[in-house]
């Protein structure tokens, strides 16, 4: 074998070892007391139940993201995925709109369509988990597509602040043994809605945020090993370039929403050493913004 090839398969072990676990169940719930203690999720608030998506990557079968979901509004209140280089490559969007298997088709949104008019214009069809965080194959990047992934979004937003937002996070990950992110909406104080392809009110969010926790080995930066950085934004227009004063700390973040996020941390590194990694002030951590 050519020294080159061996040191191929070599970076690949190690970036199958450095972000992924088993899935167990292809589904948990209700709870977070419920659900494997991976880094990336937070406690599911009310006491809602949590779904868990496997794939196949290397030839093991690998968690590929976990979802909260709220029956009544047909929306993922989060999502919560590992991002590194073994779930990226070059498979381009597969467009394929689907129902999520693991719930039945009829209780989530059929956006195989798209959304038709509601009572407040047109939404985009907005992923939690980008599809461009799950391109190393096809059916990896079909499971993004799912209804169960999609909240309606604002098109400009979708398009600019968020979509700078997206990228950003996946530059983080080349830097990174592993990212855990959490990507959510936040539906209190909804008045707006959309119609999805079966004719059934899907409420607009009025806000999205999403939380970073990242894992670097012998670094020096953060604590153990872990720096943390989160986001909200408002369900409205924004300057498309993305800046660092749009990021707050977790902890922040974390009053806003009410619950606990990267809830199996303390367990990992100690309660204080995980306070001190989410309650850091993002804006002054440069690493974050080279």
């Amino acid at each position: 074998m050519k020294r080159s090839c061996l040191l191929s398969l070599l970076a690949l072990a190690a970036l199958l070892l450095s972000c992924t676990q088993k899935v167990e169940q292809p589904a948990v719930g209700p709870g977070p007391d419920a659900v494997t203690p991976w880094l990336e999720l937070p406690a599911a608030p009310g006491g809602r139940e949590v779904f868990s998506h496997s794939c196949t990557l290397g030839g093991q079968t690998v968690r590929n993201y976990s979802y909260c979901w709220d029956a009544s509004s047909r929306e993922a209140l989060w999502v919560a995925y590992p991002l590194c280089g073994a779930y990226l490559g070059k498979t381009s969007r597969t467009e394929a709109w689907g129902s999520d298997p693991l719930l039945p088709a009829g209780s989530q949104q059929n956006v195989s369509g798209g959304y038709r008019e509601g009572n407040n214009g047109w939404y985009s069809r907005g992923h939690q988990i980008p599809s461009a965080d799950r391109t190393a194959n096809a059916s990896l990047n079909a499971t993004t597509f799912y209804g169960t992934n999609m909240t309606p979004q604002d098109s400009d937003f979708n398009a600019g602040t968020w979509a700078a937002l997206e990228s950003k996070v996946r530059s983080w990950a080349s830097g990174s043994d592993t990212l855990y992110v959490v990507t959510g909406c936040v539906l209190d104080g909804s008045k707006y809605y959309v119609l999805d392809r079966s004719g059934n009110r899907v409420p607009v969010p009025t806000a999205y945020f999403k939380a970073v926790l990242r894992y670097r080995r012998g670094t020096t930066l953060g604590r153990a090993g872990y720096m943390a950085t989160a986001f909200w934004y408002d369900h409205a227009s924004y300057p498309k370039a993305f800046t660092n004063s749009q990021a707050i700390s977790v902890t922040e973040l974390e009053r806003k929403l009410g619950y606990t996020l990267f809830a199996a941390l303390p367990d990992k590194v100690g309660a204080a050493v995980a306070e001190g990694i989410k309650s850091e002030n993002p804006v002054t951590v440069n690493w974050w913004w080279q």
